[in-house]
């Protein structure tokens, strides 16, 4: 079996300027690039006093790892168990609240036939 693996999205901060030469822009860029970079986005983010300034992130995207796989699949076994630990909950809720209905009551839930 295969073990099927997602693509992660990584990130890193650009310091690169955009001031300057487009030759140097471009150099910067290029240098990137070539170090496996996909593409660059901007954000904001906000200095003391609450002035907003404009940061930006490189990107790339890989397939994840094994440590991150087996992080991942943990999670997921986790998140399942806590979907049945929920839903036995919600079961025996409601187990209690049927044994608790008198036997008119079931009856117009349908839960027993009419005793006529």
């Amino acid at each position: 079996m295969t073990i099927k693996r997602i693509q992660v999205r990584e990130t890193k901060q650009y310091h690169g300027g955009f001031e300057g030469s487009l030759q140097s822009i471009i150099y910067s860029l290029q240098a990137d690039l070539d170090a496996g970079w996909e593409g660059l986005e901007s954000d904001y983010d906000w200095v003391y006093g609450g002035e907003k300034y404009t940061v930006y992130y490189l990107y790339k995207h890989r397939e994840e790892n094994d440590k991150e796989y087996e992080k991942r699949m943990k999670q997921l076994a986790k998140e399942k168990e806590n979907k049945a630990k929920v839903k036995t909950q919600k079961l025996e809720k409601l187990k209690k609240e049927l044994s608790s209905l008198s036997k008119e009551e079931k009856e117009q839930l349908g839960l027993i036939g009419d005793s006529k």
